[in-house]
């Protein structure tokens, strides 16, 4: 199964990431079949090749679901809402009803 997702680079303490295609049983840092742009957590900057993310999702490629959320955020569609699974924080929830 083909996966998109995020690979690592830069070094400690400044990473930033590139978006790939690998195949799923792969290691991280290995082998990968394309390179989508790059994300930089730190600036929050996104660039990425949405169209033909969207190509290889409909030849069956699976988003992981940090990449997905990264996504949504990003441009809004639906179509990578379908890749994860909005979660609340329990902690937030217990303080609220204890606020009470």
């Amino acid at each position: 199964m083909l996966k998109i997702r995020l690979s690592r680079q830069g070094r400690k303490g400044r990473p930033f990431y590139r978006i790939v295609l690998t195949e799923h049983t792969k290691p991280v840092k290995s082998s990968f079949m394309e390179v989508f742009w790059w994300f930089d957590p730190l600036a929050h900057k996104l660039e990425v090749n949405v169209e033909m993310i969207k190509v290889w999702i409909s030849k069956w490629a699976q988003l992981s679901e940090r990449l997905a959320k990264i996504l949504f955020a990003e441009t809004k569609d639906t179509l990578f809402q379908k890749f994860y699974v909005e979660r609340t924080r329990t902690a937030k929830k217990k303080k609220e009803e204890e606020a009470k």
